[in-house]
């Protein structure tokens, strides 16, 4: 417990060089493919409350996609230019028609792994704007509802005498909790709904 204490007045008298360590951590994290982006934001909540950490959640992420795909790209890049072929042009095309929001939602299902999302886009060749964008835009509610779900556990474990059925009904974690809901819900819908079309 004495290190936890430590590490939280280290926060304090560190504010921007534990911001910037934070992005530089849970960027990292995510970028090599590293399980825990849902905690990572959950962190941010915890430790720099839900504005900042929402923002640095967003950062981290969004550094985070970018370094992946820098990676596949020199890595695998004309490897999969040979693979793609005629097929990158018809993603490029298909973003065009006016179909990013459907880049934009995969983002908002919790279940679906930051990392394959992110190769999934690079190896399909969506263009490299409309990835970023996507994913930054993406990146915001789930970002937001996390680190505010985070906040709230944290202030819950700063009153010793709050049990956990009261942080539970708090406003503060079930009215995020129901917001991821309905998202994951939206985002199923629409992914059924262009199967089918």
């Amino acid at each position: 417990m004495d290190y936890i204490i430590s590490f939280s007045e280290w926060l304090q008298a560190n504010p921007q060089l534990s911001a910037i360590a934070f992005v530089i951590a849970f960027a990292a994290i995510l970028a090599v493919g590293i399980p825990g982006g849902n905690i990572m934001m959950l962190s941010s909540g915890m430790l720099f409350g839900t504005i900042l950490g929402g923002i640095l959640a967003v950062a981290g992420g969004t550094l985070a996609a970018f370094t992946t795909h820098a990676l596949i790209r020199t890595a695998f890049g004309n490897w999969l230019d040979k693979r793609a072929g005629e097929k990158r042009n018809s993603v490029r095309h298909f973003v065009q028609q006016g179909n990013f929001l459907l880049l934009v939602i995969p983002r908002f299902i919790p279940v679906l792994p930051f990392f394959v999302v992110n190769v999934g886009f690079t190896a399909a060749g969506v263009p490299k704007r409309s990835y970023m964008l996507s994913t930054f835009l993406g990146l915001i509610p789930m970002a937001f509802i996390f680190s505010s779900i985070g906040s709230e556990i944290s202030n819950a474990n700063a009153l010793s005498d709050m049990r956990a059925s009261s942080l539970l009904l708090s406003p503060g974690v079930y009215a995020p909790l129901g917001l991821l809901i309905v998202f994951t819900l939206i985002a199923w819908a629409w992914v059924r709904k262009h199967q089918e079309d």
